[in-house]
């Protein structure tokens, strides 16, 4: 699937992370891949990527970064008339190289949205990748291999518009491959209980446990799901551990100490468009889509006089592989207080 990818975008742009890579597509809007060795830790889906559809959503995945609310009536993926899509912005246009060194990569791009409420849009999206520090992956002791990045995403909005004009805030969502058998799961500040947020395509109750600091959220079944994690909960980290491909997701973000958590969800949004402050999602795509997301969340922020800031989003994922499960589950065990 490596191989897949470089051919088709000879030109992607690459960091090295501990021999491993990092890269991230102009050509694919500005989503970033991870490699350990040739193995490709992302979901691709080589031939959408190859033959991209102009109208309909590319879910070719990848990590994307998207722009929140997803539904609600100041939805970015609603028109003001008319059922769910993603615009053109978003979905086709490509990114542009800002800098590219050894040390981090930079693309941006210029865009136009129209949210449900039929507000025009005009805003600068930026993607900053770092390989991630060695001393925050495992070491040798644990006889791991590894690899992971870090982004600052922000999204900026080019005129003077109020939160009633438009809400925003930024949002990345990891994309991998698979759903059935594989755990995600989560380690908060605060007790668990009641930090699982899943009012978005119904009850995931039954899927879900919490264990002190923890959760635990059982992806595939029939149904695709989602939970959000409250950022009250104070949360540390989620991630999936997939026994199957012998992979460990880890994805953490800053909480500010500024700005409001929006409501992303996709749905009607009944409780309002503040009815739901996540940092964090995972979503489920079940047996139907396949593949599953672990998605970090920032809060919106204003100017002084009440006018919308840019948004940025300060994230670290990291992947780590083996063909002894058993192995992945003791670094998660010992690193991060889990245990699935």
């Amino acid at each position: 699937m490596l191989s897949e990818l470089l051919a088709i975008d000879p030109e992607i742009l690459q960091l090295n992370c501990k021999g491993n890579r990092i890269m991230i597509s102009n050509r694919l809007q500005g989503r970033i891949f991870a490699a350990v060795g040739d193995r490709l830790i992302h979901r691709l889906v080589p031939e959408l990527a190859k033959n991209p559809d102009p109208e309909n959503f590319n879910n070719l995945g990848g990590n994307s970064l998207w722009i929140g609310p997803e539904g609600g009536n100041f939805a970015f993926n609603y028109p003001p008339q008319g059922d769910w899509y993603v615009q053109k912005g978003i979905n086709c246009v490509p990114t542009h190289t800002v800098y590219a060194g050894p040390d981090a990569l930079e693309v941006a791009k210029t865009i136009e949205l129209v949210n449900r409420k039929g507000k025009r849009v005009r805003l600068k999206m930026e993607r900053r990748v770092e390989p991630l520090d060695p001393a925050e992956l495992p070491d040798a002791k644990y006889q791991l291999a590894a690899t992971g990045y870090r982004s600052v995403d922000r999204w900026t909005v080019l005129d003077r518009l109020t939160p009633e004009d438009a809400l925003l805030c930024a949002w990345s969502l990891e994309q991998l491959p698979g759903a059935e058998g594989i755990i995600g799961f989560g380690r908060c500040g605060k007790v668990a209980a009641g930090s699982l947020n899943d009012d978005f395509y119904g009850s995931a109750a039954e899927r879900t446990k919490y264990t002190a600091h923890t959760f635990k959220f059982r992806l595939g079944g029939s149904k695709r799901l989602q939970i959000g994690v409250k950022a009250a909960y104070e949360p540390k980290v989620i991630g999936s551990f997939d026994p199957a491909r012998g992979v460990l997701a880890l994805r953490r973000t800053e909480l500010p100490a500024t700005g409001t958590y929006i409501n992303i969800a996709d749905n009607e949004q009944k409780t309002g468009p503040f009815g739901a402050a996540d940092a964090y999602s995972i979503f489920n795509g079940a047996q139907e889509l396949n593949f599953h997301e672990l998605e970090t969340i920032a809060p919106m922020q204003l100017t002084a006089d009440g006018c919308l800031a840019p948004s940025e989003l300060v994230s670290k994922s990291c992947f780590v592989c083996s063909d002894r499960p058993e192995k992945l589950l003791e670094f998660l065990k010992i690193e991060y207080g889990i245990t699935l």
